[in-house]
């Protein structure tokens, strides 16, 4: 892997799978199923088209064209990749089969003095559609850059307050830079994930490593019932969230896939009730003993996508607190009567929640206090 900016540790970690320098020519042979998929397309159109920008522009005011085969897209720089968003990808291919040049915006180019190479910081998707078409000169900006840090800056200033950069990107672009001010909790995150053995992108996903997408929500999680000691970025390892990835991915081996509400969920009931079960693995036990009858007792629920509609906690704001109360509400009946019969020595009670614990979940879970009366 070849970085050509300084960027952390961990941001090399985070992107050892993929290519971060490349052109686009480059990232359309790699990521082939696209670019076929328009071929495809356009085999099957009733005729052909000719498109170019000849004539298009005012004489007195014409456009500079550049030939966007001679620039790159470096992502430690800032840029990010047209191709391997899902969303934005179906953009493109929608942009090169639907291509007007009376449409087109121009593409902002940096020229990068100390490194005597073009970059492409704003218009990627659109050089993208593009060259699907056969077009390489197209409307561009060409501004003379000193140098990464200055383009780097550029593409971050342009895009603070845009909402199409994604989630993910603007982790990446803080994880690289040890001055962003979203740094450590980047790096925090990054560390919890790997931790608790899960990715955070589509192109990494598998059941050893199952997706959680939604840093937002992630984020709010960690800070309102990870568990840490300190309540500060930088520092935070989310034990709360960590168990509950380990006893979902127990209790579904072959999900690849785990929907963020469902973590929050799960990590919120943790956070509430871990003073009221046995210490150790026996209380992981106990939990994926729940979680496994939960799933048994509905057919729905055995799609781990469905738990927020048929459990009752769909709200975005409130994953936590209704998930919380509805997995108290589910406890209560998996585990009716646990506590009857003989026991043996030491044997550590199941709790049973009180109607005004989990009202009070519905509000705001907290810690519930230990009940010493469940040790035998």
């Amino acid at each position: 892997m070849s970085y050509t900016s300084q960027v952390t540790n961990q941001y090399k970690e985070e992107t050892k799978h993929r290519r971060i320098r490349y052109t686009i020519q480059e990232n359309l042979a790699e990521h082939f199923e696209i670019a076929n998929e328009f071929k495809e397309w356009r085999s099957n159109q009733s005729s052909a088209r000719i498109i170019t920008f000849n004539n298009l522009f005012h004489g007195d005011y014409q456009m500079c064209l550049f030939d966007i085969r001679n620039a790159e897209i470096r992502e430690d720089w800032g840029q990010r990749n047209a191709l391997l968003d899902i969303g934005r990808s179906k953009k493109i291919l929608g942009l090169a089969k639907n291509f007007d040049p009376m449409m087109f915006e121009p593409i902002s180019v940096d020229y990068i003095i100390d490194e005597g190479v073009f970059i492409i910081r704003d218009g990627g998707g659109r050089a993208h559609a593009a060259i699907m078409n056969g077009v390489f000169m197209v409307p561009a900006s060409v501004r003379r850059i000193n140098s990464f840090e200055q383009s780097r800056q550029l593409f971050l200033d342009q895009d603070k307050y845009a909402q199409s950069i994604g989630q993910y990107d603007k982790f990446l672009q803080a994880l690289a830079d040890p001055k962003h001010p979203q740094h450590n909790i980047s790096c925090d995150i990054f560390a919890i994930s790997k931790s608790a053995k899960f990715c955070l992108h589509h192109s990494m996903k598998s059941t050893e490593t199952p997706l959680i997408e939604g840093l937002g929500i992630l984020k709010k999680t960690i800070s309102n019932y990870g568990g840490d000691s300190k309540n500060s970025w930088g520092s935070r390892a989310a034990p709360n969230l960590v168990r509950a990835v380990d006893i979902l991915k127990e209790v579904f081996p072959n999900n690849d896939e785990i929907p963020v509400s469902v973590l929050t969920a799960v990590t919120a009931f943790i956070f509430a009730v871990h003073r009221r079960l046995p210490s150790g693995r026996d209380g992981d036990k106990r939990l994926v003993k729940f979680f496994q009858r939960l799933i048994n007792s509905r057919a729905e629920l055995k799609d781990m996508k469905k738990w927020v509609s048929v459990l009752n906690f769909d709200s975005s704001n409130n994953y936590g607190p209704y998930g919380c109360a509805a997995f108290m509400r589910e406890w209560n009946k998996a585990f009716k009567g646990a506590n009857r019969g003989r026991k043996p020595k030491g044997f550590y009670k199941y709790v049973t929640f009180e109607d005004y614990e989990i009202e009070l979940a519905i509000k705001r879970p907290s810690e519930l206090a230990r009940d010493e009366s469940l040790y035998s």
